[in-house]
C-alpha cells in the first residue's frame, strides 16, 4: 500500500491527497460533501450505477483516522446524498464513531431527518480561528460569523481543476479552494469527499490559491487563480 500523501497549505494544517485537511495540533480532521449512499439514493430514483462508492468512503475514512489519529472528525455537510441513503448513512456513522473520540456532523442541504433525527448535527461548528459551515447558506452564516473566526472552512461547491493536453485529452481533479473574503479572513472550499462528484472549476476573483488532489500528489496550481480571474 501508497503512503498517504500530504502538502502543508498553512502552519501545522495538511491536505491529504485523499481530500481531507488535517489540524495535527488542534487534532481536528475535516472532510466535505460524502454525499454517501449515492447510488442507493439515486437508485431509488431508477438510475443504475455501480455498487462502489459506499465501500469507497467507508474504507478511505477509516484509513484517514488511523492514519492521522485525529481527537475528532469533522463532517463538513452533504453527508448523506439524500433520503434513500439514510440508514446506510447512520450505519457508516456507527462503524465510525468507535475510531475517533468525537463525530462532528454540520447539517447539508442534502442531509434528510432521517439521518438528523437520529444522529447529533449541528448548523455550524468552531475550532480555535476556524468556523465550519456546509457553504449553502454562507453569506448567512458568514454574516453572523464572530471576527475571532479566521477561516471560514466550506463543502457544497465541490471546487475542482481541469486539464487538457491540447490535443483532446482532458482530466478534472478535485481541489481545495482558499480564497480571501475580508482584510483578515479567508474562506477555504474543501474538496468534495465523494468518489461521485466530478465536480467543477470555482471562479472567484478573490481566490488566492489551489490545491488540487490528485491520488498520488497534492500541489499548488497556480495556473488556476488565473483562469478564475
Amino acid at each position: 500500500m501508497n503512503p498517504p500523501v500530504v502538502a502543508q497549505i498553512e502552519n501545522d494544517i495538511l491536505l491529504d491527497s485523499r481530500r481531507a485537511i488535517i489540524h495535527t495540533t488542534q487534532g481536528w480532521l475535516a472532510v466535505a460533501d460524502l454525499h454517501f449512499g449515492f447510488e442507493v439514493h439515486r437508485a431509488g430514483q431508477g438510475a443504475l450505477l455501480p455498487d462502489f462508492g459506499m465501500d469507497h468512503i467507508e474504507t478511505t475514512l477509516l484509513d484517514l483516522l488511523s492514519d492521522h489519529l485525529p481527537r475528532r472528525l469533522i463532517l463538513v455537510g452533504d453527508i448523506m446524498d439524500g433520503s434513500g441513503s439514510a440508514a446506510q448513512t447512520l450505519q457508516l456513522l456507527e462503524t465510525l464513531q468507535p475510531q475517533v473520540q468525537q463525530i462532528i456532523c454540520i447539517l447539508g442541504n442534502h442531509d434528510r431527518p432521517g439521518l438528523y433525527q437520529n444522529w447529533p448535527f449541528v448548523e455550524t461548528h468552531r475550532e480555535a480561528g476556524f468556523l465550519f459551515s456546509h457553504g449553502h447558506h454562507f453569506k448567512a452564516v458568514e454574516k453572523a460569523a464572530d471576527p475571532a473566526d479566521r477561516i471560514h472552512i466550506t463543502g457544497h461547491e465541490h471546487p475542482a481543476v481541469r486539464f487538457s493536453d491540447g490535443a483532446g485529452l482532458r482530466v478534472k481533479l478535485p481541489a481545495l479552494v482558499r480564497e480571501k473574503i475580508a482584510p483578515s479572513r479567508e474562506r477555504w472550499l474543501l474538496p468534495a469527499f465523494s468518489p461521485w462528484a466530478a465536480g467543477s472549476p470555482y471562479r472567484s476573483p478573490h481566490a488566492t490559491e489551489h490545491w488540487v488532489c490528485a491520488p498520488q500528489r497534492v500541489w499548488r496550481h497556480d495556473a488556476a487563480i488565473r483562469e478564475a480571474k
